[in-house]
């Protein structure tokens, strides 16, 4: 499962690679499409462990770059706040649009939780 999961990923970087980072158009075109995030998300919701649910995320976030929305579609697979931090830890790097991370806040309960989510999409900001 997690190869196949290696390999739609790669499969979608590759194809758009040729995109320039820097241009707020073409990185989000980076993001998953559509169809191959449907596929990380089955796998990823009918897994039934939480670490093997974190295994395929971090195993897709080697090679995919997510949009706000697929990250917190991914968040909402757990049913806790600190399960969705930990996804949240693995996929942040590969965010596309961060200016529109409230999508991901309102994935969150509690105000600390929002806080924490903050300071880890900001601090992958800075290491970019």
């Amino acid at each position: 499962m997690l190869l196949s999961c290696m390999t739609l990923v790669s499969a979608d970087v590759n194809a758009q690679g040729h995109r320039r980072m820097h241009e707020a158009s073409a990185a989000v075109e980076l993001r998953l499409s559509d169809d191959k995030f449907a596929i990380l998300y089955n796998k990823v919701k009918n897994t039934s462990f939480d670490d093997r649910k974190m295994d395929l995320i971090e195993v897709a976030s080697l090679g995919a770059f997510y949009s706000c929305e697929q990250c917190a579609a991914i968040m909402g697979i757990f049913s806790f706040g600190d399960k969705k931090l930990a996804a949240l830890r693995l996929m942040s790097p590969r965010i596309v649009d961060a200016h529109r991370a409230c999508i991901i806040f309102d994935q969150l309960s509690f105000q600390s939780e929002k806080d924490e989510a903050a300071r880890i999409i900001g601090g992958c900001r800075h290491q970019e």
